[in-house]
């Protein structure tokens, strides 16, 4: 009797048949983009953001108002000790003048355009608002970086998943196969019981391991499934050819020196810091010696009528005045607050800026790790490539010697949870090289659906 492999790739074409819809990393990433609440919220708060710039600019346009009233009451004015003095009239002095307007009824308008001409808190206004519009879309490019690299890496940790999966019940079905054979030699009187127990005993273990991984493939799937929106599909893999394989090997990680550069320029949480330091600049320029100051040019029509009772007959009243003008305001004394405000502004600038320092520090790490991280893949699969063949040559030589009943079923069940485990580490080392790839890309503020698509092409 043979101990057959056939068995050993059960799994293999069970997880690639499960589902009768596939679709790729790509499709996945352009799926999340559509349906993730989280990246829509951001796309709602850039739009919200580019606004700003508007009203940065407003600050520096002509304002027209126009105000109106309708009143009732009565009015009574008294004047005394006046001069006067007329044509034909002379002159008198001592003069007392009398007006009322009983149970009047009134109206007035006024229309005025005013445009500042200096003003430092307009100035930092504007500067800061354009940095709310810039730091909006520097907050969306990070959200849509945040959100495809959560895709990849919930797609590689599916198919990994999906590997974990296959190697168990590879290992169970070769179990289950290497019982019945030895439960025949027994009954042959060829072979111990010990053997047939040995090999349902591994059975049951990888039957229980499987129950686990199972449960944590479902887990990945759920993951992916609440980013997409859509529900389970079968995902796309590298190819099996050999060139399919060392298509991601081929992934190159470049000078450290280079991604680095490029993530001080590009990363978009060091942009928010930077944006953020200019922010605080902005704010301590209100607090200034002589920043308070503010000139205003303005232009005004006013009108007022009124009519009522007065002595003797009907009372009425009538003015309209027209004026242009400058305005300048000077703080001279704010109980404190100013001087306490440009205290503030100043620890705040500093807070700025060692906020900045600690993004760029952590993002130096980040492309650190991605990029030691690729390197370490690319090794990894380099010797695991060798230690799978010499998986496959130990295998072989259990099962020769178990034919040959040199060698307990055992022997040949570990050499093959050795090999779909070496198989499995492989895959793993192989999704890893991309991961890091992505990562490294995010790092430097790269990361978009070209740097997607290139893997993407490496899964067909």
């Amino acid at each position: 009797m043979k101990f057959s492999l056939a068995a050993w790739a059960i799994a293999l074409a069970a997880v690639s048949s499960a589902a009768h819809a596939e679709t790729d990393l790509l499709a996945a990433a352009h799926d999340a983009l559509a349906h993730d609440p989280v990246y829509a919220a951001a796309v709602a708060q850039n739009q919200a953001d580019a606004t700003r710039r508007k009203q940065g600019r407003a600050g520096f346009l002509p304002q027209v108002f126009a105000t109106g009233n309708v009143r009732y009451g009565t009015v009574d004015q008294e004047t005394t000790g006046a001069h006067f003095a007329g044509g034909g009239f002379g002159s008198s002095n001592g003069i007392a003048f009398d007006t009322r307007a009983a149970g009047a009824t009134g109206a007035g308008w006024a229309v005025t355009i005013k445009e500042n001409l200096y003003s430092a808190a307009k100035n930092a206004d504007a500067r800061q608002m354009n940095n709310a519009a810039d730091a909006g879309d520097a907050s969306l490019r990070l959200a849509r970086q945040t959100l495809l690299l959560q895709v990849a890496q919930a797609y590689f940790a599916v198919l990994a998943a999906e590997d974990d999966v296959a190697a168990l019940k590879s290992t169970r079905e070769a179990a289950l196969e290497a019982s019945r054979i030895a439960q025949g030699r027994f009954e042959a009187g060829d072979t111990a019981i010990t053997n047939v127990n040995d090999a349902k005993a591994r059975a049951d273990l990888a039957q229980a391991q499987m129950l686990a991984a199972q449960t944590a493939l479902d887990l990945k799937r759920a993951e992916l499934r609440d980013l997409t929106g859509n529900p389970d599909t079968a995902l796309r893999r590298p190819g099996n050819t050999a060139a399919g394989k060392s298509a991601l090997e081929s992934l190159q990680a470049g000078d450290f020196a280079d991604w680095q550069s490029r993530a001080m320029t590009g990363n978009p949480l060091i942009e928010l810091r930077r944006l953020g330091v200019d922010n605080a600049q902005a704010e301590t320029s209100r607090y200034r010696p002589g920043a308070g100051t503010t000139v205003d040019a303005f232009a005004s029509y006013i009108g007022d009528r009124m009519n009522g009772a007065g002595y003797g007959g009907n009372s009425s009243m009538r003015s309209n005045s027209a004026v242009v003008g400058i305005m300048v305001t000077i703080p001279l004394y704010t109980g404190g607050l100013r001087s306490a405000k440009a205290e503030e502004s100043a620890a705040l600038l500093n807070r700025a800026g060692l906020d900045e320092d600690a993004a760029r520090v952590a993002v130096a790490r980040e492309v650190r790790q991605a990029f030691l991280g690729l390197q370490s893949s690319k090794v990894q699969v380099t010797a695991l490539t060798q230690a799978l063949h010499s998986a496959e040559l130990q295998l072989d030589a259990n099962r020769t010697a178990f034919e040959a009943g040199d060698r307990p079923s055992i022997d040949v069940l570990n050499a093959g949870q050795a090999l779909f485990a070496t198989r499995r580490d492989l895959a793993a080392a192989r999704y890893q090289i991309a991961l890091n790839q992505l990562r490294l890309a995010a790092a430097a503020g790269e990361l978009d659906e070209e740097q997607l698509a290139r893997i993407n092409a490496m899964l067909r």
